[in-house]
């Protein structure tokens, strides 16, 4: 399970409870906002946030996560909850009446017995195959992940077109429901995880061919924008690509989305990095990484040449623990002059991070917002993917990329 890291505020979909019929729905669009506090209280009332809610809050190192809002079940027994969006997870979950640790969320635990729309998935359903386990004693049918224990469920998901007043809802959603947690991060906020693998119960597979297997998303800098937002959208909803777009071979399996990098470059230099050292350990993209992580031998390769880099600038690098973060002390005229990153795929392209993507500034030091040590293989983060829009075309394999304020 991923650690949240903080680097990044918390971004939501506002999603809002009605009824519709889901033939209808071709295509999903939710404006994303980036809040560094999430309203404390009970969301399940249904109220939504505004501009008002925002609470701007220097930036530190463990206090923003990607979430998204959804509102799950009908009745009294309906919650808003905030779940972590996740390009990985083999299945949306939300924790649920009895939990253990009762970990602080927004809102109420969800209520299964409360929602008159809530149904237990039986053993004998035709979802309940590996990994998912069949419970002849209780006739449910059960999921055992790195983070969370519990049952199968299905219930009603409610949706709300960004900036519309049409909503939609999605009855018979399938998610987990989880009664234990070990080790998930939830930074006494989320409540789960929204999935959006190619996976047979994540979101986007549920969605099924309303979506195309379509969805893009752009995501907010809280550094540059007072109140930022972004926009996640399905299917038809998926703008149409710009000339400058660039593009790379995309493949889906049960682990994620993954790319074939096989180089980096900083600053103006190609580092001399061997390409089987990424075609090994492999590369993915997840904003459920709120940072950019690169496997051990390459990042060695890429600290030290940042060092190198840093000092012929004049920064003088900040001493810390052995395997922490990089940090320097800059000035204002160095920090114009910070490279930048390029990671190269086998097909020709390139994907840029500039160097206020790859830095956090705080005073008169810049915090490296990539990280290494221990890697075992290469993740594109939320950090270094703000302002740029990423379109994921699962059935063509291909990811697309351009540069985007995202407001």
């Amino acid at each position: 399970m991923f650690k949240l890291l903080a680097v990044l505020p918390l971004l939501f979909l506002s999603f809002a409870m009605a009824w519709a019929q889901p033939a209808n729905l071709t295509g999903l669009s939710f404006q994303l906002v980036a809040l560094s506090r999430v309203p404390d209280g009970d969301a399940s009332n249904g109220s939504s946030y505004n501009a008002e809610d925002l609470r701007p809050l220097a930036l530190t190192p463990s206090d923003y996560v990607h979430g998204v809002f959804v509102s799950i079940g009908t009745g009294q027994g309906g919650r808003r909850k905030v779940l972590a969006l996740d390009t990985a997870a083999s299945t949306s979950w939300v924790m649920c009446e009895p939990c253990r640790p009762p970990l602080h969320q927004v809102g109420r635990l969800f209520s299964p017995a409360a929602s008159p729309t809530f149904r237990g998935v039986r053993r004998d359903d035709p979802v309940c195959v590996p990994p998912y386990h069949r419970i002849h004693s209780a006739n449910r049918c059960s999921f055992a992940f790195p983070s969370a224990t519990g049952y199968l469920a299905r219930d009603t998901f409610h949706l709300r077109h960004s900036g519309r007043s049409a909503v939609k809802s999605i009855s018979g959603v399938a998610f987990g429901c989880a009664h234990t947690t070990t080790g998930f991060y939830n930074e006494d906020i989320l409540g789960g995880v929204l999935s959006l693998s190619t996976s047979p119960l994540s979101f986007l597979t549920q969605f099924g061919s309303r979506a195309g297997g379509r969805f893009s998303y752009c995501l907010p800098d809280p550094t540059t924008s007072r109140n930022p937002s972004g926009f996640i959208q399905f299917g038809i909803e998926v703008p149409s690509l710009p000339w400058d777009a660039h593009t790379t071979a995309l493949t889906a399996s049960a682990s994620g989305y993954h790319l074939s990098l096989i180089g980096i470059s900083l600053g103006n230099k190609r580092l001399d990095i061997d390409r089987h050292v990424f075609t090994r350990h492999g590369c993915s993209i997840n904003p459920a990484e709120t940072i950019t992580k690169i496997v051990e031998p390459a990042y060695l390769v890429v600290a030290r040449e940042l060092v190198a880099q840093m000092n012929e600038l004049g920064p003088k690098q900040v001493k810390g623990p052995p395997g922490g973060p990089l940090v320097f002390k800059i000035s204002s005229r160095v920090r114009t002059r910070l490279p930048s990153m390029v990671f190269h795929f086998a097909d020709g392209g390139d994907m840029w991070f500039t160097s206020g993507k790859l830095f956090q500034f705080s005073g008169t030091t810049a915090r490296f917002s990539v990280e290494g040590h221990g890697s075992h293989r290469t993740v594109i983060g939320a950090a270094q993917q703000v302002n740029t829009r990423f379109t994921f075309d699962v059935p063509r394999g291909k990811l697309s990329f351009v540069s985007e304020v995202c407001e």
